[in-house]
Parts: structure tokens; C-alpha cells; sequence
């Protein structure tokens, strides 16, 4: 039984008896409760504590399935730390080191005082693990406390959002929002491993002016104000069917140039062939780094609590991951680059014109950064 209670703190273990429910799941019921609240809390406590036994045994057999269903039930009706450290063992299990992570920071940040040492440590050992599997991302808005935060379209539970939030490896769209400021949009690539820090700031919305007034003061001797003065002639008028010759130095449409089409065109192609082939270095960082991974686990070793033997390989391993991660973020922003490219040649081709260009000329601006990249292109022709 060891195994399946070193999570329990003292009056917790009493979850693994019939004569009372645990202390971790028990809840204190606030000042002017009823007594029909009261019945309920106390029931939720109950049944919580059931489950929670249940999972136990599921857990000392092995059953990973069983025993999450039972503390995922157990874990909706009472939130504690005991429910959070075995759930997130149990889905280290099943592979899902992203909701695993979640739950053991919860329990190490809710453990009570009477926690033991070797309990903490436990925890922590396992939130390591699955941290090591799944990308942290520290979210810090500089100007507003109780900004909104979405991942790929999801809201993330501001306790979360407050402390660490955990992603898988990949790309991902963070959003930020808050009542009375402008969306901000973040894109980002999540490294196993890797902890990174996102600080923004959100702009206050813009108030709309008032909209112009519609009417034209008239001219003196009008009959009202905005009222066209009876006889007065439009600018430019011409009778109905009389062809009006251009006036003297007004610009007549010259033929299109296809020089930036070209130019475009070609830069699109470059930035096409350098994220294929960062693309192709990217995805050979990662298979290095899965070989150097299976080999230092094949010889008994890893990078978590590593002895000397091991440092050598395990920064080798970091170092490969690390340049997987920039070659894929390179990849990603030529891409986009060069679909923009191509986007602005297309545009540029059809676009109407009703005069000549003054200018002609292309700057493309890419930027590359840990979290992600933009590109700016801008021209005028």
C-alpha cells in the first residue's frame, strides 16, 4: 500500500478508511450555510472519498484507465492535492504529459503545511518529468491583471494562466483579452523542455469619432442650409454624350510594368527553397535527437536526475533539440514570406491602376525570434 498512499498527508489517509471521509476532502462550509448545503457538501465529500479509494486499488492493479475515470470523477466533485498528484501519475502513464504537468503543479502548489518532505519531493520528481516532454509558457500582461488567455482557441483556467501553462511541442496561437482593449495575437512554437516567457502589453480600443456631418453648409442666398443654389454648375460638368479631352498635365494610365511581378515572383521561389531546406534540417535535428535520447535511456541513463556519465550526452541532446527548434522556426517564417511574396506579385498583376507609378520598389523585412517570426513587406511601384 505504500505505493498507492504517499501522497496522503495525515488526517488524508483516512480517505482509505470506511468510519470518516479524508481531511484533504473535506470542505468547510461558510457562515449561513444551510443545512440542506451542508448535507450536500458532505455528501460530495463522501462520494469523493469513495472514488478516490476505488482509484487507489485501480492503481495498485495497474488499471491506468480505471484508475484516471475514478479520480477524474472523484477530482469534480472535490478539488485536493492528493486527487491532483496520483491523477497526474496516472496520466504520466497514459501518455499525456500536458494534462499530467497541469495537475501536479496544482498539487504542489495546494499541498497543505503537513505535507511531508518525501511527498513534495515525489511531486516534483513527476511534474519534471512531464515538464521535460511538453513546452511552459509563463503569460505576462505588463498592464492589465485579469487579461483572458487563450490557446489555439481554448480558454485556459486563469489559476494557470497565473502561474505556468503547459503546451504540447508545436505550434500554437496564444490570445490575449480583456473589455475595452485591443486583441493581442501571439504565435509561438513550443519545445519539449523548453520554459519560455511571453510579456505583452494590451492597447486601449480607440474611441470612434463622430461621425461627419452629412449637409454642406450653403452659399449665401441659398433658401437652406446644405440646399445647392439654383444655377450653380458642377466642376468639370460636360453635356450629355460630349467626350471631355484629358486637361493639360493630367495623368494618362501608362502601360503596367511587370518588373516587381517578376521580381516578386523570384524572391517567392527563393524564400521557398530556403524553408524546404531548413525544413529538411529541422526534421534531421529531431531524428538526431531521438537517437541520442533512446541511446542514452538504452544505456541506463537520463536527463533528468543525470550522474556525471551522462552530462556530456545529455547537453548534446539539449543542444540538438535546441537547433531542431530554431531550424523550425527559419522554416516556418520562409514559408510565410514567400507565400506573402507570392500573394504580392499575384495582387500587384491584377490590381486596376488609373495612373502611371512614380516609384518602383520591393523591401521584404523577416524577423525570427524564440517564439515564433513575422515578415513585413512593403514596396510602392
Amino acid at each position: 500500500m505504500r505505493n498507492l498512499t504517499m501522497h496522503l498527508t495525515g488526517a488524508a489517509l483516512c480517505a482509505l478508511c470506511a468510519f470518516a471521509p479524508a481531511a484533504a476532502l473535506a470542505q468547510v462550509s461558510p457562515p449561513g450555510t444551510t443545512a440542506a448545503g451542508e448535507d450536500e457538501a458532505r455528501g460530495d465529500n463522501a462520494r469523493a472519498a469513495q472514488l478516490y479509494r476505488q482509484g487507489n486499488e485501480a492503481f495498485k492493479q495497474k488499471r491506468w484507465s480505471d484508475a484516471e475515470l475514478l479520480y477524474l470523477k472523484a477530482w469534480a466533485l472535490v478539488r485536493s492535492f492528493d486527487i491532483a498528484a496520483n491523477l497526474g501519475e496516472v496520466q504520466l502513464q497514459l501518455k499525456k504529459p500536458r494534462s499530467a504537468a497541469a495537475f501536479l503543479a496544482f498539487g504542489l502548489r495546494t499541498a497543505p503545511p503537513s505535507a511531508k518532505p518525501e511527498q513534495i519531493a515525489r511531486m516534483r520528481h513527476f511534474l519534471d518529468e512531464a515538464k521535460a516532454q511538453v513546452g511552459t509558457l509563463r503569460v505576462r500582461v505588463t498592464n492589465v491583471r485579469d487579461a483572458e488567455v487563450f490557446v489555439d482557441g481554448e480558454r485556459v483556467p486563469a489559476e494557470e494562466a497565473k502561474h505556468e501553462v503547459y503546451l504540447e511541442p508545436g505550434p500554437h496561437v496564444l490570445v490575449l483579452r480583456r473589455a475595452g482593449y485591443e486583441e493581442e495575437v501571439v504565435r509561438l512554437v513550443a519545445g519539449p523542455g523548453v520554459t519560455e516567457t511571453s510579456t505583452q502589453e494590451l492597447r486601449p480600443k480607440a474611441e470612434k469619432a463622430p461621425e461627419a456631418a452629412a449637409t454642406v453648409p450653403g452659399a449665401a442666398g441659398s433658401g437652406a442650409a446644405g440646399a445647392p443654389v439654383q444655377g450653380d454648375v458642377k466642376p468639370n460638368a460636360t453635356a450629355a454624350g460630349e467626350t471631355k479631352a484629358p486637361a493639360a498635365g493630367a495623368q494618362v494610365e501608362e502601360p503596367r510594368s511587370w518588373v516587381p511581378v517578376i521580381a516578386l515572383g523570384a524572391a517567392s521561389a527563393v524564400g521557398l527553397g530556403v524553408a524546404v531546406g531548413f525544413t529538411v534540417a529541422a526534421n534531421g535535428a529531431s531524428a538526431d535527437m531521438r537517437t541520442q535520447r533512446a541511446a542514452i535511456y538504452g544505456d541506463g541513463g537520463g536527463c533528468l536526475e543525470t550522474s556525471d556519465a551522462f552530462n556530456r550526452r545529455c547537453d548534446e541532446l539539449y543542444e540538438i533539440g535546441s537547433r531542431a527548434e530554431s531550424f523550425g522556426n527559419i522554416a516556418m517564417v520562409s514559408y510565410a514570406a514567400s507565400g506573402a511574396l507570392a500573394i504580392g506579385a499575384l495582387a500587384y498583376a491584377l490590381w486596376p491602376r488609373a495612373g502611371a507609378a512614380t516609384s518602383t520598389g520591393v523591401r521584404l523585412l523577416p524577423e525570427v525570434h524564440a517564439l515564433g517570426g513575422r515578415v513585413t513587406l512593403s514596396g510602392a511601384w
